[in-house]
C-alpha cells in the first residue's frame, strides 16, 4: 500500500535526507581519524573532507532535471543506493588519492537529495503550510549532522575511518525501501503569469524560467556567502575542540552534536513564523548580522578568556545553521513547481561551490594565520551576506 498522507511523506523524505547527509557530511566530524588514517595534515584533511562537494558540483545540475522527469522518490531512492555503495568502496582504498576519488565519487552521487525533498514539499503543501514544512524538512540536516557528532567520532576512534563511514551507507540502504512507499507526487504544473517576491512569498512566478528575473538570483547568493561559514564550522568545529581546547574526539562530537537540536528548532520556528508574515528572507538578514558578530567574537575572545570559546562555538553552530530552511522555501516559491526541482538543485549546486571552495580557502588561513582566523574570515562572509540579502519583500 502506498503513503499518501503528506506529513508521513515528510517523515520519510527526512529518513532519506539524514542518511544523505550523514555520508556526504559525516567525514569532518571524523577529521582527526581521517588525518591519521592517511598521514595528512589537518589543512590537508579539511580540503578531503570538502571533496563530495566538489562531486556535487559535477552532477547536481544534471540530477534537478532527473528530479523533474522522473520523480521525486526513484530519484532519492537511486541516489541513496549508489551513495551506499560509494561509500562501501572506501574499504577498497589504499592510499590518500583513493580516498579523494571515492571522496568524490560519495557526493557525485548523493547530491539529489536534498533537492528532490525540496520539490516533493512544495508539491504537496500549500504556502501556509510551507515554510513550516520546508523548516522541518531542512532540520534533517542538524540532526544528520547531531546524529553522526554522536556515533562517528567514537567508532571512528573505536574502529578506524573506514569502518566508521559503513554506518551512513547502512542507514542509505535502510530509508530506500520507504521511499518505495511513498505514492508518487502530483505531476508537475506551469502557472500561469504572475510575480514571484524576493522575500519568498508564494505568489506564482511567472511563465519561464525564474532565472529570467534577479529575485532568485540574490536568495542564491545569499545561501553561497552563509555556506562558507556554515561549513567552516562543521568542518572545524570537532578538531577545534581537539586540537585548541584539548578535548577527545568522542567529548567534543558530543558538543557539536548538542548544538544540532537548537539548530533543528530555530528552522522550524522561523518556519513557522515565516509561513505567518509571508517574509522568507529578512529573518535571513538579521541571522547573517548576528552570525557574523559571534564569528568575530570566537576568533578572537578565546585568547583572552578561554571559558568563552565552548559558548561562543555553540552559539556561531547553531546560528549558522538557521537560514537554510528559509532560503530553500523562498527559491522553490520563487521557481513554481515545475522549476523546482531544477531550482533547488541549483540552489545545492552554489552551495556546493561555498562547500568546495571553503575547506581550501580555509586551509590556507589555518597555514598562514592559525586554525581560530578560520572564524574571522567566516565573519566577513556573513557581512557581505547582510549587504546582498533583501531586507523587505518587494517584487521581482
Amino acid at each position: 500500500m502506498r503513503v499518501r498522507n503528506r506529513w508521513t511523506v515528510l517523515s520519510v523524505s527526512m529518513v532519506a535526507q539524514v542518511a544523505s547527509v550523514s555520508a556526504m557530511f559525516g567525514v569532518p566530524l571524523v577529521l582527526p581519524q581521517l588525518r591519521d588514517a592517511f598521514g595528512v595534515t589537518t589543512a590537508q584533511a579539511g580540503m578531503l573532507a570538502g571533496l563530495p562537494s566538489l562531486g556535487l558540483l559535477l552532477t547536481l545540475l544534471l540530477w534537478g532535471v532527473v528530479i523533474d522527469r522522473v520523480g521525486e522518490r526513484s530519484t532519492m531512492a537511486l541516489s541513496l543506493v549508489l551513495t551506499a555503495a560509494a561509500l562501501g568502496a572506501l574499504r577498497l582504498v589504499t592510499d590518500v588519492w583513493g580516498a579523494a576519488v571515492v571522496l568524490v565519487l560519495v557526493g557525485a552521487v548523493g547530491g539529489p537529495v536534498n533537492a528532490a525533498s525540496g520539490r516533493l514539499v512544495l508539491s504537496r503543501f500549500d504556502a501556509g503550510e510551507r515554510g513550516l514544512a520546508m523548516g522541518i524538512r531542512q532540520s534533517a540536516l542538524p540532526l544528520g549532522v547531531g546524529l553522526s557528532a554522536l556515533v562517528l567520532p567514537g567508532a571512528a576512534d573505536a574502529w578506524g575511518f573506514v569502518a566508521a563511514m559503513t554506518l551512513p551507507a547502512v542507514l542509505a540502504l535502510l530509508a530506500v525501501p520507504l521511499l518505495l512507499a511513498v505514492a508518487p507526487g502530483p505531476p508537475p504544473h506551469r502557472p500561469a503569469r504572475g510575480h514571484a517576491s524576493e522575500g519568498g512569498e508564494a505568489a506564482p512566478p511567472a511563465a519561464g524560467s525564474p532565472y529570467r528575473r534577479r529575485p532568485i538570483w540574490r536568495v542564491h547568493g545569499v545561501s553561497m556567502l552563509l555556506g562558507v561559514p556554515q561549513v567552516a564550522l562543521m568542518t572545524y568545529a570537532v578538531v577545534y575542540l581537539v586540537q585548541e581546547q584539548g578535548w577527545d574526539a568522542p567529548a567534543a562530537g558530543a558538543v557539536v552534536a548538542a548544538a544540532q537540536v537548537p539548530g533543528a528548532a530555530g528552522r522550524l520556528l522561523l518556519g513557522i513564523r515565516s509561513d505567518r508574515t509571508g517574509d522568507r528572507m529578512r529573518p535571513v538578514r538579521w541571522l547573517a548580522a548576528v552570525s557574523g558578530v559571534c564569528l568575530l567574537l570566537l576568533a578572537l575572545l578565546p585568547g583572552v578568556w578561554d571559558r568563552t570559546a565552548v559558548p561562543l562555538l555553540l552559539a556561531c553552530l547553531v546560528l549558522t545553521m538557521w537560514h537554510n530552511g528559509l532560503t530553500f522555501t523562498a527559491v522553490a516559491e520563487i521557481a513554481g513547481t515545475a522549476w523546482a526541482g531544477r531550482a533547488l538543485a541549483v540552489q545545492n549546486w552554489l552551495q556546493a561551490v561555498s562547500t568546495t571552495l571553503t575547506p581550501v580557502l580555509m586551509a590556507a588561513v589555518i597555514t598562514t594565520a592559525g586554525l581560530p582566523a578560520v572564524f574571522a574570515v567566516s565573519a566577513v562572509f556573513s557581512a557581505a551576506a547582510v549587504a546582498v540579502a533583501p531586507g523587505s519583500r518587494t517584487r521581482g
